[in-house]
């Protein structure tokens, strides 16, 4: 569902969430376009841009959403739903904005 969190399935411990951004009109396919989230922890010594990757708050904890590794991804690689992000959909857009059209 838009702007859910799951958990990532793949092996990938450097994501551990992935963020659904896709549109829930085109819900029947196999897959789904999400942006990866990192523990910003993880992500301290490196440069980004506030606008492109703000910080998300999941279960206590701060995560960059790494808007710029936006993926088409298996519904195999969705673990279970762990939160909604509806409340902060104007910053997910605004990422998603800055990154297709530059504004």
């Amino acid at each position: 569902m838009q702007y859910s969190v799951y958990r990532n399935k793949s092996n990938s411990r450097d994501f551990p969430f992935l963020l659904d951004v896709q549109s829930d009109i085109i819900g029947s396919m196999n897959s789904r376009v999400v942006i990866p989230l990192c523990p910003l922890a993880d992500y301290k010594d490196r440069r980004r841009v506030e606008r492109l990757n703000p910080v998300l708050e999941i279960e206590g904890n701060s995560y960059l959403l790494l808007t710029h590794d936006l993926a088409g991804v298996s519904l195999a690689i969705l673990g279970e739903e762990v939160c909604s992000m509806r409340a902060q959909r104007d910053v997910i857009r605004n990422a998603m904005d800055f990154i297709f059209n530059g504004i």
